[in-house]
């Protein structure tokens, strides 16, 4: 299992300090399984006790457990960068985003999405907007008002229009883009849900929305010059597991009516 889906489905018990301390741990995973629990604090500036404390709730052990997830991780990383073939990295994507949506408790999503109004999606690049139209297309056919913002500038004019009764999804790669960060701030000022899609990582969006969920995108290469590339196949596999499972969620509220 990788650390980002454990800070995922930890996230909720993380203090600030933990968050800046994985930061700087997921910056430097190659060296973090070289140092001793002493070293880590120092370069953190925190105390011996904090990364205990942090590797608990994650739930290991101890730092020695911990250091030994992350030297394994280092190695299965290492394997699969030489071993792995572009088409198993593509397999690798879409089972990694299926099993992690498999174990996330969706209910909460699902009764956003059944309360609001209006989803309101706007998506930071051309390869995330076609996968938030696919969403916007299928959630119309379950009788859904869902709006997709073609870019920053409607996204700001709209933005007095959204209120606590909507909710607001946002498709991003790193979850860092700086001009997004402002409209974030202010929808949470204004208590208005913010459901954001991206990358793993201890990224900005993740930390500053009411909710996240986590696609996967291994790098690969590709033609003669071996050009480093993305695919977000795993996007497009989280929207359609969304779409599907809140499909089966109304299918179930109906039983009730």
């Amino acid at each position: 299992m990788k650390l980002q889906i454990l800070i995922h489905q930890h996230h909720s018990d993380l203090s600030t300090l933990d968050r800046e301390i994985l930061s700087y741990i997921l910056k430097n995973e190659d060296t973090i399984s070289k140092l001793n629990i002493i070293d880590l604090a120092e370069r953190v500036h925190v105390s011996k006790s904090s990364i205990l404390r942090l590797t608990k709730k994650l739930g290991f052990s101890g730092y020695s457990e911990f250091k030994y997830f992350m030297r394994n991780q280092q190695k299965e990383e290492q394997v699969k960068r030489h071993d792995k073939s572009i088409f198993d990295k593509q397999m690798d994507d879409i089972l990694a985003t299926l099993n992690y949506m498999n174990k996330v408790d969706l209910r909460v999503i699902h009764k956003l999405f059944d309360d609001s109004k209006t989803i309101y999606c706007y998506a930071t690049g051309f390869s995330q907007k076609k996968a938030i139209e696919e969403f916007s297309k299928m959630m119309l056919s379950m009788e859904k008002r869902v709006i997709v913002l073609p870019n920053k500038t409607e996204f700001d004019m709209v933005m007095p229009m959204i209120t606590k009764e909507d909710c607001v999804i946002i498709a991003s790669l790193s979850g860092e883009t700086e001009n997004i960060k402002e409209n974030i701030s202010t929808f949470s000022i204004r208590k208005i849900p913010v459901l954001s899609l991206t990358a793993p990582g201890d990224n900005y969006f993740a930390r500053h929305t009411t909710y996240h969920l986590t696609y996967f995108c291994d790098f690969f290469q590709i033609g003669r010059k071996k050009i480093p590339s993305q695919s977000l196949i795993g996007l497009n596999c989280l929207i359609d597991y969304l779409i599907r499972s809140y499909g089966q969620f109304t299918l179930k509220e109906s039983d009730y009516d």
